[in-house]
């Protein structure tokens, strides 16, 4: 046991038998780690009233994915044999208060055409074909364009619809009659019955009438094409050097036809970095009056093949949970007080040319893929309080992040989805961690980030390498922002010490009258994936506490392996 942890539990004499401490007198002991421990919970946070910037609520969105494989998404959420969602999946999504969701993809809406996934399409059977999507895998279209905005509506929740890009980029079609069926779309969405279409252009508003859908939707966000990065080797081969002038005409041409059918509409397209060097730019410098967001997507780890430390190659089962744990915590950057951030090329770029920033898709994503024995944790709540550094990191850079997309929302197998859902609809939904977690934040945040000063904040060093996490020099145990609103000032805190409950100190005077009573809630889990004898089936669980203080200053224990939000309430 380390001498800090020692001196926390007042364990002198586990000190001496480990030859941390000289052979001092008990008395001398008891003062050592009486002056150590004091120094150790000294741990302290000053919110200012200044803010940095705001939060646009849209930040804690989610991606409800319909891929065709190894998961079939949403589609598996639904009551057998119908396009009803289980009443217990729509109950959580009503409680998750979600502000946004992107539909339906993800790779697949780039290989799929959206036609089969509404009824009633001419020189088509009435009702909606089984598609096949990029990696040649079936997957029903029982939950489509009609149930996606329906649900929006029911749930509040604006939409982010996707359309094929793919089709113009790669030539598969004609650029101008791709163009026109991702407008065909806008048309079904959002013209109103009646409307002047495009020449040419079937009348979808009638169609949609004729699903049951009189009045538009209103789709406010549409994006073109999803990582599109994946189809530049191809383009660089059929343009050679005029690519990014060809790629800048296609969403040119996408625009120009989806605004001829509706004006209003906010376009997001591909920002993401990597082998799109050079056409990203060149699209922002042309088009960026027309472009809303630009797109970028954060996974990490993916597979985890091998663990490397200090260069070396570490067998997976030798590594103690407890440096899992801490590694698996560190998926985003760092800045110099081993706080989460987000120090992207991209981040960077939108804050020099002045655009904005809509990261579709993100999550902890990542699996163990050793061979031999398996290591000492696999744990998807260690995943969840990983992606609360995602969410912080987000907040610190919502200067220019206004939406953020979790994948997935609704799921079964990819481990990665908000809500798991039986297909067979015999076992009861529950929550996963890191959609738990994006839900946590949407419930307790405000809109203005505040200036916040620490004190004694401990950090540690994480030396592996395991996939997409790298080395990191420092890791704050305690990564803590403050966000406030009209009402309330909200300190967030994860606490990321696998053992050890943090005592800390917040001073909140700067706002003068604030009620005496703050609520604590806090996000807490099992570190086992399956239950055992009475425990459900879902892996972490909130709570709320009372905690009260003279109105300035709170002093409180932040739980080990846990995420806090204290909710001051503003006289």
């Amino acid at each position: 046991m380390s001498l800090k942890r020692n001196c926390r539990m007042g364990n002198p004499f586990g000190l001496l038998r480990a030859g941390l401490l000289p052979m001092l007198s008990t008395a001398a002991c008891f003062v050592f780690c009486a002056a150590h421990a004091t120094i150790a919970a000294e741990i302290s946070f000053t919110i200012k009233k200044d803010v940095i910037h705001r939060i646009d609520p849209r930040v804690f969105g989610q991606f409800m994915e319909r891929p065709s494989w190894g998961e079939i998404g949403v589609e598996g959420g639904l009551i057998p044999g119908t396009r009803k969602l289980q009443p217990g999946v729509l109950k959580m999504l009503e409680e998750m208060e979600i502000p946004i969701i992107r539909f339906p993809g993800g790779t697949d809406v780039d290989f799929m055409d959206w036609r089969d996934m509404v009824d009633n399409v001419p020189h088509r059977a009435a009702q909606r074909p089984v598609s096949t999507g990029h990696k040649g895998h079936k997957v029903t279209n029982n939950f489509g364009y009609d149930e996606f905005l329906g649900l929006c509506e029911h749930l509040g929740a604006e939409a982010i619809v996707v359309v094929n890009f793919r089709d113009a980029l790669l030539k598969v079609k004609p650029l101008e009659e791709a163009a026109a069926h991702a407008a065909a779309l806008v048309a079904y969405c959002n013209a109103p019955v009646g409307a002047k279409l495009t020449q040419g252009m079937h009348d979808w508003p009638s169609l949609r009438a004729r699903n049951g859908r009189a009045k538009p939707y209103k789709v406010k966000y549409f994006q073109i094409g999803n990582e599109t990065w994946a189809f530049v080797r191809k383009l660089k081969e059929m343009q050679g050097a005029a690519a990014p002038q060809f790629y800048t005409r296609c969403v040119a041409a996408y625009i120009d036809a989806m605004r001829s059918v509706d004006p209003s509409i906010e376009i997001i397209v591909d920002g993401q970095d990597g082998n799109m060097s050079g056409i990203v730019g060149h699209v922002r410098e042309q088009l960026g009056e027309e472009i809303s967001h630009f797109a970028t997507h954060f996974y990490s780890p993916w597979s985890i093949t091998k663990v490397l430390k200090n260069g070396r190659e570490v067998p997976g089962d030798k590594i103690p949970a407890e440096d899992i744990w801490r590694a698996w915590m560190a998926v985003t950057r760092f800045d110099a007080q081993g706080l989460s951030i987000l120090d992207h090329p991209g981040i960077q770029a939108a804050r020099r040319n002045g655009y904005k920033v809509s990261v579709t898709e993100w999550n902890w994503n990542g699996l163990w893929r050793l061979p031999g024995p398996q290591p000492a944790l696999n744990s998807s709540y260690a995943k969840g309080i990983g992606a609360a550094g995602y969410l912080h990191a987000f907040m610190r850079a919502a200067d220019v992040i206004e939406i953020g997309c979790q994948s997935m929302l609704v799921g079964n197998s990819w481990g990665i989805h908000a809500i798991w859902a039986d297909a067979k609809g015999e076992i009861a939904p529950h929550y996963m961690p890191t959609g738990q977690m994006t839900m946590f934040y949407s419930n307790h945040h405000g809109e203005d980030l505040l200036a916040l000063e620490s004190k004694n904040v401990p950090t540690y060093e994480q030396p592996y390498q395991m996939g997409g996490i790298s080395p990191k020099r420092k890791i704050a145990y305690i990564d803590a922002l403050a966000t406030a609103d009209e009402k309330h000032i909200y300190f967030h805190a994860i606490n990321r010490s696998f053992e050890e409950s943090r005592d800390i100190t917040i001073d909140i005077s700067a706002f003068g009258s604030v009620e005496g009573r703050a609520v604590h809630h806090v996000f807490e889990g099992r570190l086992n994936n399956e239950p055992g004898p009475n425990e459900p089936r879902q892996i972490g669980r909130t709570s709320e506490r009372p905690a009260y203080f003279d109105g300035k200053t709170l002093k409180i224990t932040l739980p080990h392996r846990s995420v806090s939000c204290i909710e001051f309430t503003r006289k």
